[in-house]
C-alpha cells in the first residue's frame, strides 16, 4: 500500500454565515432522518471540524480542485467542499438520502454532483465509473466503519492517482488524512 498519514491538526477556520446556515437547515433533516429510521447505517460527522479540515486542505490544492464524498449521506461534506470551491461530488447508496441531498443542494446553490450507488460496487461497469471519477479527485473523504477501514484504504489505494489526499472521520476531534505517494 503506498499511502502515508499527514499531519491532522486543522486550525479552526471561520465559519462563515451562509455555511452556518447550511447546517442549521440541514440539522432538522439529520435529527428526521434518525428519529425516523432507526436502523440505518447513516450516522452524521462534526461537520464543523470538517469544514476546519477541508478549509485548510484547500490551500494546499490546485485552482480548482476536485472532491468525493463516499457515502455521502445528505451531502454536507461535499457541500460544505462546494462552498469553498472545490468541484464536488458524493456518493451514497440510500435513495431518500441522495434525493434529500440534491434537494439541499439546490436550496443553497451548492453545485454537488450526488451518485445513487455504492462506494463497494459489484458491477463492474459502476465500479469501472467509481474508478474514473476517483482518479480525477484530489481529495476524497470518508467516515469508514470500523470493519470498513481495510476495504477503505485498499479501495483508495486503488482508484486514486499519486498525490491524491484521503480525508477520514473517526469520531469526536479525529479526523485524520492520508496522501497516496
Amino acid at each position: 500500500m503506498s499511502i502515508q498519514p499527514l499531519d491532522s491538526i486543522f486550525p479552526p477556520a471561520d465559519l462563515p454565515h451562509h455555511v452556518e446556515v447550511l447546517l442549521h437547515e440541514t440539522s432538522d433533516s439529520l435529527e428526521n432522518w434518525e428519529r425516523t429510521r432507526p436502523h440505518h447505517s447513516f450516522i452524521p460527522a462534526d461537520y464543523v471540524l470538517l469544514y476546519d479540515a477541508l478549509h485548510m486542505l484547500r490551500r494546499k490544492m490546485p485552482p480548482t480542485p476536485r472532491f468525493m464524498e463516499w457515502g455521502s449521506g445528505l451531502g454536507i461534506v461535499a457541500m460544505l467542499a462546494a462552498s469553498l470551491g472545490w468541484r464536488a461530488e458524493g456518493i451514497e447508496i440510500e435513495r431518500g438520502l441522495v434525493n434529500e441531498s440534491r434537494h439541499f443542494s439546490k436550496l443553497f446553490d451548492l453545485p454537488i454532483l450526488i451518485h445513487e450507488a455504492s462506494f463497494f460496487p459489484k458491477d463492474p461497469n459502476v465500479f469501472e465509473q467509481l474508478e474514473e471519477a476517483c482518479a480525477k479527485c484530489d481529495l476524497i473523504y470518508v467516515y469508514p466503519w470500523p470493519d470498513q477501514e481495510v476495504e477503505i484504504f485498499d479501495l483508495f489505494d486503488q482508484l486514486a492517482k499519486p498525490g491524491s489526499h484521503l480525508l477520514t472521520y473517526y469520531g469526536v476531534e479525529d479526523v485524520r488524512i492520508f496522501q497516496k505517494i
